[in-house]
């Protein structure tokens, strides 16, 4: 049967993958060339100076074949040893995960967990901090995908430092799209993935190491970590001495990251994250027009993952699956909150446009499926792009 919207015409507001631009795309086309080889050497230190300002960093960004997680991964074994105390900040699925990757190396992990959808707070931190002694490191997720919640890094951070730990952020959907400082903040590791803000396909991901995580790193011997592959101290040292990669990279991705670094850097940094947060405002406002109610705790909101809860009598996929008929592919909750909520991303080259017709989509389901309501999402987006803009 002839689809109208079929996977080619379905329009991405998932937390990742994300919509990519036909440039990027064309870039990926390129023949594929020698990775060793100068010119691609000379490519990679031009990544380089593009990302760095994007981790608002001076330190070192490291390039790895693989999903985010692969970074998470090759951050806390690279830094973490069996039998080390590390905290981990659990308010989600991802945060969650830095625990879980703690844990699969023997370390002694001890948690600060609140239910998902709310944030963590910087006094909860120094309370652990306080009872806890001698934390190697803590792990956080800067802006949890699962709960649409953004915890206050820079605060927390703070707090960290006093303590002396060694502060490893997952910021996979917020570098990109929202302000992650690491230098001003003094974030250790900054770990992030090519899908998401930055608006590659799947495949990339980034370490931005500073401060004390450089310290450690050229101190440490190759033979200390918990990894090969994921292991930081070669990939730094390699840069360091060749300005290359260790092991083969991704050649076509790394073509779309330096197209794509390209776009990012024509629209500018500081007015990128503007957009991400008016359209994440514009977008709210909507979800709230049609009368849905935002899962995240009220200012803790993030600006690339809305999160909506669903209203009583509306199932989950029957929801997901027409708003897809109608060609707009939306995430559903994770773990315990599968059929309680459902995520809409505004990342990469998400812009007006992309909002309104989610939203329509969204109000003509909902109708469809006998909700009640409330007012015109899309009026009331409109009117909060107008006043914002």
């Amino acid at each position: 049967m002839f689809k109208l919207y079929d996977d080619e015409r379905t329009l991405l507001m998932i937390p990742g993958p994300v919509e990519v631009h036909p440039r990027v795309l064309r870039e990926m086309s390129k023949p594929i060339y020698g990775h060793r080889t100068d010119e691609f050497r000379d490519l990679l230190q031009e990544i380089n100076k593009m990302l760095k300002p994007i981790f608002e960093t001076k330190g070192e960004v490291l390039i790895l074949t693989g999903s985010g997680t692969l970074a998470m991964d090759a951050a806390v074994r690279t830094f973490v040893s069996k039998g080390d105390k590390v905290l981990s900040l659990v308010n989600g699925k991802f945060s969650n995960r830095f625990a879980e990757i703690a844990k699969s190396i023997g370390a002694d992990v001890k948690t600060v967990e609140v239910p998902w959808g709310k944030a963590i707070k910087p006094e909860m931190v120094e309370k652990a901090l306080q009872k806890n002694n001698n934390i190697k490191a803590v792990t956080i997720t800067h802006n949890e995908t699962s709960t649409g919640v953004l915890n206050p890094l820079e605060d927390i951070a703070k707090v960290v430092k006093e303590y002396e730990a060694l502060l490893i952020v997952d910021g996979i959907t917020s570098v990109g799209g929202d302000y992650v400082k690491t230098d001003d903040w003094k974030l250790d590791v900054v770990v992030a993935g090519s899908q998401k803000c930055l608006g590659v396909p799947p495949g990339l991901a980034f370490v931005a190491l500073r401060g004390k995580a450089l310290e450690l790193l050229e101190e440490q011997e190759s033979k200390e970590t918990n990894s090969y592959y994921t292991n930081l101290k070669l990939y730094y040292d390699v840069w360091i001495k060749k300005k290359d990669l260790p092991f083969t990279g991704g050649i076509s991705l790394v073509y779309g990251l330096y197209e794509s670094l390209k776009m990012i850097h024509e629209e500018g940094i500081e007015n990128r994250i503007k957009r991400h947060r008016l359209m994440a405002r514009v977008l709210r406002e909507g979800i709230r027009g049609l009368g849905l109610e935002i899962f995240a705790e009220k200012g803790y909101e993030s600006n690339t993952v809305t999160s909506v809860k669903y209203p009583d009598k509306i199932d989950d996929k029957t929801f997901r699956n027409k708003v897809r008929e109608y060609g707009i592919l939306i995430a559903a909750g994770q773990s315990h909150l599968k059929g309680k909520i459902f995520r809409l991303a505004t990342m990469n080259l998400t812009g007006i446009r992309e909002i309104l017709t989610a939203l329509s989509v969204i109000e003509l389901v909902l109708r469809e499926l006998g909700f009640d309501v409330k007012d015109s999402g899309v009026s009331k987006a409109i009117s909060e792009f107008l006043i914002s803009k």
